[in-house]
């Protein structure tokens, strides 16, 4: 019986971890921006958007490129079957513009007051007789008063490619870019853009990036324990303990979520070490040697981080839920183990000399003035970051090239939008809405003509002055040798066009069908966006400004719900802490104080506010276990257990992803003030 409770620990963990693969939850682990977005309907837009075949473009630039490998080039590319060059002739296009261009282009006022109807015949019956080229005349405009629009022409050098619908997902993407990487390494001249680039790129580099923060907190946290434990057996159940943490923890999230980043899970490797700290506690006083009551303090330092992570778990951002459900569980499974399995398996105590070197302490007061006039002061200049791209890993080097082919394309004002319509004569009013607000606006749907400007056409056309016009042409066009009909056709609109779905793919007018809805494409000015943003059939194709307000959301939701666990907090504080709770609240103020100093030099985004939480959560531990006694042990595992919080949070500061790098600077700062206050704040008069 002995002999299977000492193993205990690891058939749990076996059983953990036959549990993660019989679930196969792990497959729900993304490394997508888009895992953290809330579950909104933006969301799913969005995400039916980047499906959409006219979402993904590829762009290829030959500016640098010698003029006699440009043919070879486009060959090569065209042996590619992922992409189809984009071909800005259409034939349906031509034709619908050719025919109602009365319709579509606005009348030359200052040319029809001067027009010269004669002179304008005898240059077009010059260039029919004398022109080299055969002359075609305009039969709907043959006076050219109405002018025409201009028209998209390919910028020289550029080339862009329609990537196939087939390419809708990761691994599609990753073929297609390892056949671009092998043209680049053939020509490096090349400049070679998509959108789809970031998707493959930034995949990997997060998981280069999680795959070295893992490995490396790990060895930092062994060679710690190796050094700190010196008990193999105690350390291996240890290890074993946290990470049968970790897998529970992942297993509950993952069935919770249908998908979770893998920010979560870096994120749990951090907060494992945390929970170490029940072990030291036990440990360093002997729970694990002798039978001894119930260690109150450990239990109550549990109980206030469970209640903070409790309130915070609220928060309706999937991803700060998913971090506060992981912090749940995996703390609660580590504590479960190191207060009630490890006493029964029991482990030999190895004393380690420790010595204070020094007798300087600063006094309490001094601490809660200075922490409360730094807080006071930061909150007036606090900036909050609502840009979610700044969480992501930033790709400095397809920005580059982003920025490159948006000027070289002129996009650089612009911000894509969806309109939201379920019929044509419903897009139409929306437009027409649009168009009021912003009448400089010129986009795809313009090609669309609606029922009041055909009737305004029409009667222009049918006016007294137009009527004599055309009278006179045909008149003078006679009298030059023109056939009688042949200007008959001129300034003449007989019918309003109709259109379908169908016949706006024609138009290559952009749009997709998501849920019974059709989602229409245009860009507009960025300045414009905010004059039409409040209308609810406006989708704004940009992450930052599609959940800016659901960020803003989210802010307010941790401040308030971080403010209740807190003044729940300060009042367990004030019941178990009693006479010592002006000491037990240094440990509050004094790192919240540092961690807002920081707030200084950056904007905090909203890891930087949930990590402050955190921190303040895990400060009431050390809060509680100091005020109730500072003796040699207590400071020992107080001690060891910051070394190996700062061991799993300080190493994301290395991280070259910014929500992993936010948490691992406001962890470190917090973990540094926390370790100040042990060393020199002024002890109790219970210290020993």
């Amino acid at each position: 019986m002995s002999k299977l409770i000492k193993l205990s620990n690891f058939f749990i963990f076996s059983f953990a971890l036959l549990l993660l693969f019989l679930t196969n939850n792990y497959s729900n682990i993304s490394n997508s921006i888009l895992a953290v977005l809330p579950d909104s309907k933006d969301k799913q837009i969005l995400q039916a958007y980047s499906k959409y075949y006219d979402s993904k473009t590829l762009f290829v630039s030959f500016e640098n490129l010698p003029k006699e490998l440009i043919s070879k080039v486009e060959q090569e590319l065209q042996t590619i079957k992922e992409i189809k060059k984009e071909s800005f002739y259409n034939n349906s296009l031509f034709e619908y513009k050719n025919k109602n261009q009365l319709l579509l282009n606005n009348l030359n006022e200052e040319k029809l007051k001067n027009i010269d109807i004669k002179k304008e015949l005898q240059i077009i019956q010059d260039s029919l007789l004398n022109s080299f080229f055969p002359f075609i005349v305009n039969k709907y405009d043959p006076l050219n008063l109405f002018i025409k629009k201009e028209q998209n022409q390919q910028i020289k050098d550029i080339r862009v490619y329609k990537i196939n619908k087939e390419i809708n997902n990761l691994n599609s993407y990753k073929k297609l870019y390892k056949k671009i990487q092998l043209l680049e390494k053939r020509y490096p001249e090349l400049k070679i853009f998509s959108t789809i680039f970031y998707f493959v790129e930034n995949s990997q580099a997060i998981k280069e990036d999680v795959n070295k923060i893992i490995i490396l907190a790990f060895l930092i946290l062994l060679t710690l324990y190796l050094f700190i434990l010196r008990n193999i057996s105690l350390l291996l159940n240890t290890l074993t303990t946290l990470a049968t943490s970790a897998i529970i923890s992942t297993i509950v999230v993952t069935t919770l979520f249908s998908e979770v980043s893998i920010f979560v899970l870096v994120f749990g490797l951090s907060i494992s070490t945390v929970a170490i700290d029940y072990m030291f506690h036990h440990y360093m006083h002997g729970y694990y040697v002798e039978k001894k009551r119930f260690n109150k303090e450990v239990f109550f330092g549990f109980f206030t981080t469970f209640i903070a992570f409790f309130i915070i778990s609220f928060v309706s951002f999937p991803l700060i839920k998913q971090l506060a459900i992981f912090t749940i569980v995996s703390l609660l499974i580590s504590y479960l183990h190191f207060s009630f399995l490890y006493p029964k398996i029991a482990f030999s105590f190895r004393e380690k000399g420790f010595k204070k070197s020094f007798d300087f302490n600063i006094n309490k007061f001094y601490i809660l003035s200075f922490s409360t006039i730094l807080i006071a002061i930061s909150l007036f200049t606090i900036t909050f970051d609502t840009n979610l791209r700044n969480l992501d890993y930033q790709n400095e080097k397809l920005d580059r090239l982003n920025i490159y082919f948006k000027e070289k394309l002129k996009h650089t004002t612009t911000i894509p939008i969806l309109i939201e319509t379920t019929t044509i004569d419903d897009l139409m009013k929306k437009y027409k809405i649009i168009k009021k607000e912003l009448p400089s606006l010129n986009s795809s749907l313009d090609l669309l003509i609606s029922n009041s400007k055909f009737e305004e056409k029409k009667s222009l056309l049918e006016n007294k002055e137009f009527r004599a016009l055309k009278e006179k042409l045909i008149k003078e066009s006679i009298t030059l040798g023109f056939k009688k009909e042949y200007f008959q056709e001129a300034y003449t609109i007989e019918e309003k066009p109709s259109y379908s779905f169908e016949k706006l793919k024609e138009l290559h007018i952009n749009f997709f069908k998501y849920k019974n809805k059709y989602y229409l494409f245009i860009n507009i000015e960025t300045s414009s966006y905010e004059v039409i943003k409040e209308y609810e059939f406006i989708k704004a194709l940009s992450m930052n400004l599609l959940f800016k307000d659901s960020l803003n959301k989210v802010k307010n939701e941790i401040l308030i719900l971080g403010v209740i666990s807190l003044s729940l907090i300060v009042l367990l504080i004030l019941f178990i802490a009693k006479k010592e709770s002006l000491f037990a609240l240094c440990f509050l103020l004094f790192p919240l104080a540092m961690i807002l100093t920081y707030s200084f030099f950056t904007a905090f985004n909203i890891l930087h506010l949930f990590m402050i939480f955190v921190i303040l959560a895990l400060s009431i531990d050390y809060a509680i276990y100091s005020s109730k006694g500072l003796d040699i042990n207590t400071r020992k595992a107080i001690l060891y257990s910051l070394l190996s919080t700062f061991a799993g949070f300080g190493v994301l500061v290395f991280s070259k992803i910014n929500s992993l790098y936010s948490i691992g600077i406001v962890a470190t700062i917090g973990v540094l003030a926390i370790s100040f206050l042990l060393i020199f704040l002024k002890r109790s008069s219970n210290e020993n």
